[in-house]
């Protein structure tokens, strides 16, 4: 899980499933556990916490309500 607080320029970010979901971090980011699916990587994902931050994590450590 990348630790630091980037914001992630990426284009059709509403194109795929998972989009908009509600997950669950695995291992709680910053005392974060609660998340939303924001974007896609080649790798994973882009969650984004409630303060705002996006965090680009792989599929394995979250889980998709």
């Amino acid at each position: 899980m990348n630790k630091s607080k980037i914001k992630y320029d990426y284009d059709n970010k509403e194109d795929f499933e998972q989009y908009g979901k509600h997950c669950w971090l695995l291992t709680p980011w910053k005392g974060y556990r609660s998340a939303t699916i924001v974007g896609q990587t080649d790798k994973g994902y882009i969650v984004q916490v409630s303060s705002g931050a996006e965090i680009e994590v792989y599929p394995d450590e979250i889980e998709i309500d």
